[in-house]
């Protein structure tokens, strides 16, 4: 938000505070400012001269020379290049040692042969923003009124004396987005009065009014309009134009001027129709209607939706409330009869539309972070005032209004102890100093019993707890002034819990191991999350910031695939990466409980591996994931088996559910062609390790053993199966006939192979087992009853033959 020094000091004596003395109590009493900006880039000795003469230059065809009175007592000649430069306009004279911005000098000189004393300056060469002056006024020299004293400091008519506060306000502060909230702050930190007016007596019409106002939405508790007649199309007044481009807005014409001027003053955004635009006189404020169109004062025709509150008469759309009129109602050269609006709009519905449609202004704004119901009224008075003062405009009947139901006043009365807000504060303060501090907010303190009742005006929003006015008191009473103490609190160690000591080793192991940590919002899109629809309902927020983060996500796959495919698209090869975070699961919607959240490790591996001396660039695959896995989990102490998984988005023959004590923690797999594909990812391996189930394998530190005294020995058998049986099976099977004889320690497959010497639709697998007692020795004879017992429960429940 953007400051006028001089504004404020209309209202607020300023005369022993300077800009930078007030930007740092501004700054202390939590409204940073960000910047304090001289409006004068380095203007001195320009004043206003009238162009007497202009004739053509004798050596030069795009030269002219000029004869200018310039309030010096004799008329300069100069020599002028801009193709507006003629007979009887007033423009700004860089007279002979003149300074411009950037350290320009301007001396006296000759141009092909024609003296020139001094310098005719455009609006830039004066170090004004082009941006936002009037298209008429950013090409040649900047044309003053005719009404501008001759002779008189340029940079007192253009209010360059001026110095603009940038101040970075939080969101809670809408009141201090106008020149009299900020007033009231000033006064307040001051502790000095201040002589905003709370009302304003506009000039009244005579008859009845010409306009009826309907309004059919409960998201526009109030609005009111107010008919002019008679406008005259005159340019705005120089000082008005100066503290609109002080404060950051272009100036566009009177009308739209004195509508921004207003707003900016008194925090109330109003618009201007085109009242014989308007059918029936009648204005009627509602939703829109599903695919109902309107072209807005940009040219765009927009596509509004019913949860868009419009502004129309009984045929048509005439504007979107809050956001932006509509073409069809738009003020022209040839208008006379104008409706200036001024309501109150539901600032949510008005920050969604703005993002539906792309638009962003500073009336939307205000009407997002609310504005006070207090302003509606005096703000249309302050404006027709002006359009009758600078226009020549004549009101029509009186302002009408139309309200829902609601307060009169907007007042709240808050509970407040002095006792308990000095406690929760920490240092002594007196109640008359808490009630010193209370009256120069314009805060009314209703009773002094035991609580107090701070009646708080609407113009402050955000104080709505006793808690908001503990700090009120502290930031008034001066954070610094709050005396230093020091916190005597038990000293006890910090250590991790189970989960936290378990995620903070994985993450050393997974980074040891190659992979990198990234972080991903929890937020995301519908679109997002598509290739896993079928599997996975989102849950859309309430009030979403914007279309991108609209749902919580479901599952943290398409969180790591945005990740692959932004480092895929800036030339990385590949990677591996991985996340601990949560996804978000419901059964029913609209919510009636709270989500589940799911904490899980994912990983994803994609792209290529780094070619190095002794191993070519390749494809990460299956077993780059489960080797990371079979790692991890063996220094938790996991034990697992992989089973084949069943999941849609994965690839059926390469993937596998990652089963502990009988119940899946996880899963691991290649992604399903369909699935890569639509997250634009050629293949990728994830894998995923539900945190929960897994802290409950979780043997948290190594257990160690001494080693065996007595030697073990290893038995190879190969046997032929279907080809369809699992090998995780077998290995089951036969994991399950030795349990009870307690010897084997380890057990897997060395070899898979069909072809040649094994019958079709067969497969030969090779399985080794190993054989120890810490006791002593194993005889030849146990251990081949041991491969026995294995062997008979392969051929009983898998119908294995021994290999010849």
């Amino acid at each position: 938000m953007k400051v006028s020094y001089q504004w404020l000091s209309d209202y607020v004596n300023l005369a022993d505070v300077s800009p930078q003395a007030l930007a740092d109590k501004l700054t202390s009493a939590g409204l940073a400012v960000d910047a304090v900006e001289p409006r004068n880039k380095g203007v001195s000795g320009v004043v206003v001269g009238e162009i007497v003469s202009a004739e053509q230059h004798p050596n030069a065809d795009r030269l002219r020379v000029c004869m200018v009175d310039a309030g010096t007592g004799e008329q300069l000649q100069i020599v002028c290049g801009a193709p507006n430069a003629r007979a009887g306009l007033r423009v700004p004279v860089a007279l002979p040692g003149a300074t411009l911005p950037g350290g320009v000098q301007i001396r006296r000189t000759k141009l092909r042969g024609v003296e020139s004393n001094g310098m005719l300056c455009s609006a830039a060469e004066i170090g004004l923003e082009t941006r936002l002056l009037p298209s008429g006024q950013t090409t040649g020299l900047f044309v003053l009124p005719t009404e501008t004293p001759i002779g008189e400091d340029i940079v007192k008519v253009l209010c360059l004396d001026d110095v603009v506060l940038d101040i970075d306000l939080t969101p809670n502060r809408s009141d201090c987005f106008s020149i009299r909230g900020l007033v009231h702050e000033v006064a307040a930190i001051l502790r000095c009065t201040h002589s905003f007016p709370e009302s304003v007596e506009a000039p009244t019409g005579t008859g009845e009014a010409p306009i009826a106002i309907d309004l059919a939405t409960e998201l526009c508790p109030r609005y009111e309009t107010q008919v002019l007649d008679g406008i005259q199309q005159v340019a705005s007044p120089l000082w008005m134009q100066m503290r609109l481009v002080a404060m950051g807005i272009r100036t566009i014409d009177l009308v739209v001027d004195v509508t921004n001027y207003v707003m900016l003053e008194w925090g109330q955004p109003l618009h201007a129709f085109d009242a014989d635009s308007i059918a029936q006189s009648r204005i009627v404020v509602r939703q829109a209607r599903d695919g109902e169109a309107l072209v807005t004062l940009d040219g765009q025709q927009r596509m509004l939706t019913r949860d868009m509150i419009v502004i129309s008469d009984p045929e048509k759309a005439i504007g979107l409330a809050g956001v932006m009129g509509g073409e069809n109602s738009e003020i022209t050269s040839s208008t006379r009869r104008i409706a200036i609006e001024s309501a109150r709009f539901d600032g949510s519905s008005v920050r969604r539309t703005g993002q539906r449609l792309g638009l962003r202004s500073e009336a939307q704004q205000r009407f997002e972070k609310g504005i006070d119901p207090a302003a509606v009224t005096p703000a249309l008075a302050r404006a027709t005032a002006l359009l009758v003062e600078l226009a020549g405009a004549t009101p029509i009947g009186p302002a009408v209004a139309v309200q829902q139901k609601e307060s009169a006043t907007g007042l709240r009365q808050v509970p407040f102890v002095p006792e308990r807000c000095r406690e929760a504060l920490g240092f002594a303060i007196s109640n008359d100093e808490i009630e010193n501090i209370f009256h120069a907010l314009g805060f009314a303190v209703r009773s002094q019993d035991t609580p107090w009742l701070v009646e708080v005006p609407s113009r402050r929003p955000d104080v709505t707890l006793t808690a908001d006015l503990y700090e009120e008191i502290a930031r008034l009473h001066g954070y610094d002034n709050i005396p230093s103490t020091t916190t005597v609190l038990p000293v006890t160690p910090g250590m991790r819990d189970r989960r936290q000591a378990m995620l903070a080793r994985a993450r050393v192991l997974l980074v040891d191991m190659g992979l990198y940590e990234v972080r991903t919002y929890a937020l995301t899109s519908p679109d997002a999350l598509a290739p896993l629809a079928a599997s996975y309902q989102p849950i859309p927020l309430l009030l979403p910031m914007s279309d991108e983060r609209r749902v919580l996500r479901t599952h943290l796959l398409p969180s790591l695939t945005e990740v692959a495919v932004h480092n895929l698209a800036h030339q990385v090869p590949g990677g591996a990466i991985f996340e601990i975070g949560k996804s978000y699961l419901t059964t029913n919607l609209p919510l009636r409980e709270q989500p589940r959240e799911r904490e899980v490790i994912a990983m994803l591996w994609f792209g290529e591996s780094e070619g190095t001396l002794y191993e070519k660039t390749r494809r990460y695959d299956f077993y780059d994931a489960k080797g990371v896995l079979d790692r991890l989990l063996a220094v938790f102490g996991t034990d697992v088996s992989y089973v084949r998984s069943s999941m849609p988005w994965l690839h059926p023959g390469r993937s596998a559910d990652i089963v502990a004590d009988g119940e899946t923690i996880g899963v691991i797999g290649e992604l399903h062609p369909d699935t890569a594909a639509q997250f634009g990812v050629a293949r990728a391996v994830y894998a995923e390790l539900d945190v929960a189930l897994l802290l409950a394998t979780y043997q948290g530190e190594i257990q160690a053993k001494g080693l065996p005294k007595f030697p073990g020995s290893r038995r190879d058998i190969a046997i032929v199966v279907d080809r369809a049986t699992l090998v995780g099976d077998l290995l089951t099977t036969a994991r399950h006939s030795l349990e009870a004889s307690g010897l084997l320690q380890g057990i897997g497959v060395f070899d898979v192979y069909a072809g040649e010497g094994v019958p079709d639709g067969k497969k030969s697998v090779a399985i080794s087992m190993f054989f120890q007692d810490a006791e002593r020795t194993l005889t030849d004879d146990e251990i081949e009853q041991l491969v026995k017992t294995a062997t008979e429960a392969l051929r009983v429940d898998h119908d294995a033959r021994l290999r010849s």
